[in-house]
């Protein structure tokens, strides 16, 4: 059985700020955010531990009912849901907006793969930004970068 998505949300004047943690599959449900009319959908993803294939396609379904005159913007999209942007037409719509993402650095000292927030002004020229570790050393990014950021080329186009 899988784990029960849960939808967290704060509304202001013309916006509406959701949380969105746990799984996205076969079994969520997104119908507490499409009862919320505003112009402005903030999604914030960090806590989306699994998305998988029928997830996909409950999220397609579930944005395309969000009015289009709309604007969504995401925020701290975790890797495993910038890797669907990447693969899956139609997962973000034409006006869409990304502001911050995680991304895959590899720390060399302590073999381990770190996830670093980046805003997506960050990227310039399909580069991915020079970070640093606490001690000051340089991570390598650990992915292919035409790839990994593909997709800020379908934002806002």
């Amino acid at each position: 059985m899988s784990e029960v998505l849960k939808i967290e949300t704060i509304l202001s004047d013309d916006e509406v700020n959701i949380n969105i943690i746990g799984q996205i599959d076969e079994d969520s449900n997104f119908s507490k955010i499409l009862e919320i009319s505003k112009n402005i959908y903030i999604l914030n993803l960090q806590e989306v531990t699994l998305i998988n294939s029928c997830g996909v396609r409950e999220w397609i379904n579930f944005i395309e009912k969000i009015p289009k005159n709309s604007k969504i913007i995401y925020t701290n999209v975790p890797q495993i849901v910038v890797e669907q942007m990447n693969m899956v037409k139609g997962f973000l719509r034409n006006n869409d907006e990304i502001a911050a993402f995680y991304a895959p650095y590899y720390n060399e000292t302590s073999d381990r793969i770190v996830s670093i927030l980046l805003k997506t002004n960050q990227i310039i020229d399909e580069k991915a930004p020079t970070m640093k570790d606490d001690t000051g050393e340089e991570l390598e990014f650990d992915a292919i970068e035409a790839q990994y950021f593909n997709f800020i080329k379908q934002q806002g186009s």
